[in-house]
């Protein structure tokens, strides 16, 4: 299985690619007007120029779908934190260990998407959060949860791709959808990718604001109303439970 692609989509913040210096054969997709500024960083071969024409995350993922050559195809948020997982110590506490090796990182996703096959599933998700508690270590692999495409893969075969009319939640809602059709997804609960997202300038952060992410959540209640338990607002964000 090496006919994965690792993409990265990013706008505006070629200095806060932090996922490209882990994943260094992870290829950038940035829109075609930044050139000039991701290529004072990468060299022409570490990114790939989106249309000025698409725009917004949802229709740029789905672009890469549609115009690479890979079967397996796995997104990443550009702004990485940490990655890893963690580890009870002798003394009964826990410890974080990070991941700092690609390869590590590049074999888990093959593992994650020979699973896929093996269940007919188009979708891996690996959690965002990275809270002690939330890692299941008696449940390494959840069928019923979340998706955020912070860290996700897609078997990129034309069956799944993203509802453009969700301009934001556009992973919480092909996540839902296809466990709706399929009966679940493969959700790694065994390590964690996680992200600085809000505070930093570009992005999806561009143009998110309070009145879209409010239509595009009523958007997801209404499609699936059995799946979205509750909406809070902490903050300046909008966190979704959902019930399975």
């Amino acid at each position: 299985m090496n006919n994965i692609l690792i993409a990265i989509p990013s706008k505006s913040r070629p200095v806060y690619s932090k996922s490209k210096e882990l994943l260094k054969s992870a290829i950038l997709f940035i829109p075609e007007y930044e050139e000039k500024y991701y290529s004072k960083i990468y060299d022409k071969n570490e990114f790939i120029l989106v249309p000025s024409d698409i725009k917004g995350i949802t229709k740029t993922r789905n672009w890469i779908l549609k115009n690479v050559n890979f079967k397996y195809v796995v997104f990443v948020d550009d702004d990485l934190k940490q990655t890893g997982y963690w580890m009870d110590k002798e003394n009964g506490k826990r410890k974080f260990i990070k991941i700092q090796n690609e390869n590590i990182i590049i074999n888990e996703f093959k593992k994650l998407f020979q699973l896929c096959d093996d269940m007919n599933y188009k979708l891996f998700s690996v959690k965002s959060e990275n809270s002690k508690i939330s890692q299941h270590d008696e449940k390494p692999i959840l069928f019923q949860s979340y998706l955020t495409a912070s860290c996700m893969g897609i078997v990129n075969d034309g069956e799944y791709y993203f509802d453009e009319n969700f301009e934001l939640k556009e992973d919480y809602e092909i996540g839902l959808r296809h466990i709706k059709n399929k009966g679940g997804i493969i959700a790694a609960r065994y390590f964690s990718w996680e992200n600085h997202h809000w505070g930093r300038e570009g992005g999806c952060g561009d143009y998110r604001n309070d009145e879209l992410e409010k239509k595009c959540i009523n958007q997801l209640i209404k499609l699936y109303p059995e799946y979205v338990r509750k909406v809070e607002k902490k903050n300046s964000q909008y966190c979704i439970k959902l019930q399975f």
